[in-house]
């Protein structure tokens, strides 16, 4: 019986503990910009945040086709504000573009995180 309420006790801090990791402080709130290379040159974008997520992308400036990499960039953000990670793939066909766009959102995420 001990062994059980053991289990049971070391299960429920597991849980607690996960539950608690979103709410770890990982970025400075703010407006942070960043770029990264494109096919056709430099993307600049701007990221918000608050403590915990990025709530925001806006794509600043990009020189990439609109049919082609400006379609990509809009899939990529939505993917990035829902998933709240830029551990994502290219968008085939908009190789350049995708990895400019997410080097971009990494390296203004990069300016927000909290230094420990």
């Amino acid at each position: 019986m001990k062994k059980y309420i053991v289990l049971f006790v070391c299960a429920a801090l597991l849980f607690a503990a996960c539950l608690s990791f979103k709410s770890l402080n990982v970025y400075e709130p703010g407006h942070w910009e960043g770029s990264g290379e494109g096919y056709n040159g430099t993307i600049r974008i701007a990221v918000d945040t608050d403590s915990t997520s990025i709530i925001d992308i806006t794509v600043l400036d990009q020189n990439d086709d609109e049919m082609i990499g400006g379609e990509a960039i809009k899939e990529l953000k939505e993917f990035i504000l829902e998933t709240d990670s830029t551990d994502i793939d290219a968008i085939s066909g908009a190789t350049q573009t995708s990895e400019g766009f997410i080097n971009a959102v990494d390296d203004a995420l990069s300016k927000a995180k909290i230094k420990n």
